[in-house]
This record gives C-alpha cells, sequence and structure tokens, in this order.
C-alpha cells in the first residue's frame, strides 16, 4: 500500500514565490502585446501602417477674415486625425459681432475628435453658414500640414 504524504507549506513562503511570479507573468504579457509587430488595428479592421499617416502631428494655424475683423482657428492633428479644432485670441467685440462662431466651432471639433470625416459633418441649420465657413478655414490649414509624397 502506498503511504501517504502529507505537505504543509507555510502561507509566507507561498506568498514570497507566487505574487512574484504572478507580477513577472503579468508584465510579459503587457509587454508581449504592447510591442508586438502587426496587430494594432484600426476601428475599420485594417492593421495600422507607418505609410497610413496623412498629417505631420502638430498645432496648426489659419487666419478667416470677416468683413474687419481677423479670426485665428486652431486645427491640433495627429498623423491620421484631426484632435480638435477652436477658435484662438478671439476678441469680445469680434465675440459680440459672431455669437455663433464659438459653439459652431465646438461642433465641429467634437464631431471631428469622433472621428466623422471632414466631407462628412453635419451642419446645424442655425449655423449652417458659420460652419461652412469654419470648414473652409480647416481645410486651409490642413493644406499646411498634409505630407508631400517626397516626405
Amino acid at each position: 500500500m502506498a503511504k501517504t504524504r502529507i505537505i504543509v507549506l507555510k502561507l509566507k513562503k507561498l506568498l514570497r514565490i507566487v505574487i512574484p511570479a504572478a507580477i513577472v507573468l503579468v508584465l510579459f504579457l503587457v509587454l508581449f502585446f504592447l510591442f508586438s509587430p502587426g496587430k494594432k488595428e484600426e476601428g475599420n479592421g485594417e492593421p495600422v501602417t507607418p505609410s497610413a499617416a496623412t498629417y505631420r502631428a502638430g498645432v496648426y494655424t489659419s487666419v478667416i477674415e470677416l468683413n474687419d475683423s481677423l479670426l485665428n482657428l486652431e486645427v491640433v492633428l495627429d498623423t491620421d486625425h484631426i484632435k480638435s479644432v477652436r477658435l484662438v485670441n478671439l476678441d469680445v467685440a469680434t465675440a459680440a459681432m459672431y455669437p455663433l462662431m464659438t459653439p459652431a466651432a465646438a461642433d465641429i471639433s467634437a464631431q471631428l475628435a469622433a472621428g466623422t470625416s471632414l466631407d462628412d459633418i453635419t451642419l446645424s441649420e442655425s449655423s449652417k453658414y458659420t460652419q461652412m465657413l469654419l470648414l473652409d478655414g480647416i481645410r486651409a490649414t490642413l493644406e499646411k500640414a498634409e505630407l508631400k509624397e517626397s516626405e
């Protein structure tokens, strides 16, 4: 008949072995999935490639002229999409004269940050022409940031 063996493990000894081993395993898995090539995907299911970049990342500005007022439009870009759009250095007199500018820019910025294409922006009826003016300014700003074929 086989002899039954009883193994007594102390809890401290067990914790000293199991906890560091679990931490090392989790760290290894995180590093493996973080740095594995070709596994990252965009929302449409296609792998991200370095050649998919369309813009130079950064903050770009352009000037929109309205009668005697000049508005500074700031566009923050990532390599493949627009992160935000806002009006900068908007003085009080211009904001009072054109009250729809700031809400229109915020609406466009929210749509672009959500991943909507510049051509698919939904214009609201109350500020349709203001948003069209801002979209023209954004397109002019994007021309500055586009990557050329030689880059």
